[in-house]
């Protein structure tokens, strides 16, 4: 028996031609993209004695054909393309009229226009261009039939042809503000929540969430330039095993979302396999798009999308990523600025903390002994520095006198030196001797400080009596002694190593008498260190000029002479705490 689908339709007279036209018009007003596919499927295959039906449709912006409905089945999901001027679709819809061919030729063979179908299977083959205007908008195949068509039932299913590309027109502008209402209210809704949080992570991984309902993706994610090692981190990151997430690790310039951070523009590949740049994070991708993130003119991460298809994304959907991409940096700017507000905030609290610890345990005033005029200074710089000097009474006769410098900056090195102050005032308190007290010292920072930090220090006793000061240098800027008469300077060199960064090390004590008219000067770094606006250092020779200038003055106008020099030498504040003491002999 034969099967009635595959006989062709009655003829028919053209009343019912026309009465047919006329539903075929009513039926497809108003669909969108799939039901308008299915139902003129329906339509054309009923009109005409072929079996199968295919709807190509042409992207303006691409001149790229794409199916909605291909051998009778709609396309969901990624869609097949040819380019105008390949295969038969593409060769026909520069046409004007339809067009039928007994078997389709050799050279016009494509088979992603035919599912895979063999050429032999497809029989006889109907084109009917689709026009709008004037314009190409598409193209009908029809093929599978044994009963070559007669001109009148061309003419009829071209005339359906017309009223299907009326219909056709109208789904896609439909399609497409459909498309861009969708695309703005997730813009917007973003915009939203940008506006109304400051936790970056979370707003990237709701990026991802929205543009998942946009542009489908196998795996994706956001990522940043980290300015310092210039390697690219993940902020948010979708579909990746998690042994191989570091297999994104990598450095600008180094794979497809390098190359994007470097070259500054978006890239669509549509095979990764033939792209050398691709680093294969993910054995399923197949496709890839990557979007710049900019603040401003700078590129400071990529936006990356990934599938399993070959060729899954189109122009549109770059558009549309740029777009997250933009917002994606309006949520990493804004949340960047709150963080270091708050860093500003918490650095800002940390110096005010630092200088209340630091104030705390500087002396009061300067002594008054017998024999000698004393002077000391601390001067702060805008970060609180670990700079540290005091006048501690032993005994009637024995003053001690002490500076020094921690390593680094801020509340950890005030910390330490508040340390290194409290355990040296208790071993004064012991009796012991200099020496030992000094290695004392070493011994506790050694194990309580880290690795890479360290004292200096010069702790000495004054014997006001004998003129004689008998101290420890550990790893101390050598204070200077400008004898009275000479230019010349003596030294208080080293006695040992800097506190904190070796054990059971064992100190020298040594001793200098400070006769009437002598003047010493001890000094942190930060007054040879201090720095000019060409990049000089003020050194030691300048101090020992200005030492030399000043010794007659008495003990405090020779610390803040030096500070005024420094100061001037600097032409502006300083970058370093820097702290002063003048010992001189009267």
């Amino acid at each position: 028996m034969t099967d009635p689908s595959t006989l062709p339709p009655p003829a028919r007279t053209e009343e019912e031609r026309l009465r047919f036209i006329v539903r075929a018009s009513r039926e497809l007003a108003l669909l969108p993209r799939d039901t308008l596919a299915r139902k003129a499927r329906d339509l054309f295959l009923e009109a005409s004695a072929f079996q199968d039906f295919s709807l190509w449709v042409i992207d303006p912006r691409t001149e790229v054909l794409y199916p909605w409905t291909l051998g009778n089945t709609p396309v969901l999901g990624r869609r097949p393309r040819i380019q105008v001027g390949q295969g038969l679709a593409g060769q026909a819809i520069a046409e004007e009229e339809a067009a039928y061919l007994p078997s389709i030729p050799a050279s016009l063979y494509l088979a992603d226009e035919w599912g895979g179908r063999p050429r032999e299977d497809l029989g006889g083959v109907l084109t009917l261009p689709l026009r709008r205007d004037g314009e190409p908008l598409g193209i009908v195949v029809l093929h599978r039939t044994d009963t070559p068509p007669a001109a009148s039932d061309i003419a009829f299913i071209a005339e359906l042809a017309e009223q299907l590309a009326i219909a056709a027109g109208n789904a896609r502008m439909y399609a497409e503000a459909m498309r861009e209402k969708v695309e703005n209210q997730l813009l917007l809704e973003l915009g939203t929540k940008i506006s109304g949080s400051l936790d970056s992570h979370q707003l990237l991984e709701q990026i991802l969430d929205l543009v998942f309902q946009v542009v489908r993706y196998d795996a994706a994610g956001i990522y940043l330039v980290e300015k310092r090692t210039q390697y690219l981190k993940q902020q948010a990151i979708r579909g990746y095993e998690h042994d191989r997430t570091d297999a994104v690790r990598m450095k600008v310039g180094r794979g497809l979302i390098g190359w994007v951070v470097k070259a500054g523009r978006g890239i669509l590949v549509p095979d990764v396999r033939a792209d050398s740049r691709y680093v294969n994070a993910r054995d399923e991708t197949k496709s890839e798009m990557v979007a710049p993130i900019r603040v401003g003119n700078e590129v400071i991460g990529a936006f990356n999308l990934e599938s399993d298809e070959l060729d899954a994304y189109e122009s549109e959907d770059m558009n549309l990523l740029m777009a997250f991409a933009g917002q994606a940096a309006v949520a990493i700017e804004r949340t960047q600025l709150h963080e270091e507000v708050l860093e500003k905030r918490r650095l800002e609290e940390e110096v005010t903390i630092g200088q209340r610890i630091q104030r705390s345990f500087l002396p009061d005033g300067d002594p008054q002994v017998p024999h000698f005029d004393i002077a000391g200074a601390n001067y702060t710089s805008e970060l609180v520095g670990g700079d540290y000097y005091d006048f501690i009474r032993i005994a009637e006769n024995q003053l001690g006198l002490v500076i020094g410098d921690v390593s680094g900056k801020g509340l950890a090195a005030a910390l330490i030196m508040a340390s290194f102050r409290a355990s040296l005032i208790a071993e004064i308190r012991n009796n012991y001797a200099i020496r030992t007290i000094i290695a004392k010292v070493n011994r506790l920072l050694w194990e309580s400080v880290e690795p890479d930090r360290f004292v200096t220090a010069l702790y000495g006793v004054l014997d006001l009596e004998g003129r004689r000061l008998t101290y420890v240098n550990a790893g101390h800027n050598p204070p200077f002694l400008c004898r009275a008469g000479g230019d010349a300077f003596e030294t208080l060199d080293a006695t040992g190593p800097l506190l904190g960064t070796f054990d059971g090390v064992t100190y020298k004590e040594r001793s200098v008498e400070v006769r009437e008219g002598d003047v010493l000067v001890l000094f942190t770094d930060g007054v040879t260190e201090a720095m000019s606006e060409t990049d000089e250092f003020f050194g030691e020779a300048r101090l020992q000029d200005t030492i030399r200038r000043l010794r007659a003055e008495p003990a405090a106008a020779i610390v803040r002479g030096i500070r005024d020099e420094v100061t001037e030498f600097r032409q502006g504040g300083l970058d370093d705490d820097m702290t002063i003491v003048v010992v001189k002999g009267i």
